[in-house]
């Protein structure tokens, strides 16, 4: 293993499944490997966890790396697949940070700033760069729509943030933190094997 820059145990850093740490005040020196990101996403539920299938008939665990996924696979069979890694990796900052939901995120500008700084810095040590920020909001939003659809008690009220995004045609049945993990980590070598 490669020994890590970062040595400080105290102050703003975390300790990270790879044996590295990681500095909230110097993200762009952390030394956060592939296999951090793909398993902190996997064990992040998404909405906070208030996830339920109508399918299963059962709350289920739904986590950010199966979002990712998901939505990186969407990316390529809607024709755009230049935007399927900049999906795979668009929650780059929460494998370190967590997914605070929308409506508390609203409430936490600091957050998002450092949120958005650890974003930036992971992103940039996996050489990903966001191309077309816009259309990778619009595949988030369609993602968004059908996970309301198919992981939620949704009685059809009006989100304002969701309005006009249809869901895609797929289903979701959730994979669990392991397979989404495994997943996640599948489909980042398959996109950057020619790279």
């Amino acid at each position: 293993m490669k020994a890590a820059s970062i040595r400080r145990i105290k102050g703003p850093t975390i300790l990270l499944g790879s044996g590295t740490y990681y500095d909230f005040e110097d993200p762009e020196s952390s030394q956060i490997t592939i296999e951090d990101i793909a398993y902190g996403l996997a064990y992040t539920a998404r909405f906070a966890g208030q996830t339920f299938s109508p399918h299963l008939n059962r709350r289920v665990m739904y986590v950010v790396a199966e979002h990712c996924v998901r939505g990186s696979w969407a990316a390529e069979a809607s024709g755009r697949p230049d935007l399927a890694l900049q999906f795979l990796m668009h929650e780059t900052g929460e494998p370190v940070c967590g997914d605070m939901t929308g409506p508390l995120k609203s409430l936490c500008p600091e957050y998002k700033t450092i949120e958005k700084r650890c974003e930036a810095a992971n992103a940039a040590r996996f050489g990903i760069v966001f191309t077309d920020p816009t259309e990778l909001k619009l595949i988030d939003l369609r993602m968004l729509a059908t996970e309301r659809r198919d992981l939620m008690r949704w009685g059809g009220e009006e989100w304002d943030w969701v309005k006009g995004a249809e869901p895609y045609d797929f289903k979701i049945i959730p994979w669990g933190p392991d397979e989404a993990a495994e997943r996640f980590l599948t489909r980042y070598w398959e996109l950057t094997a020619n790279a």
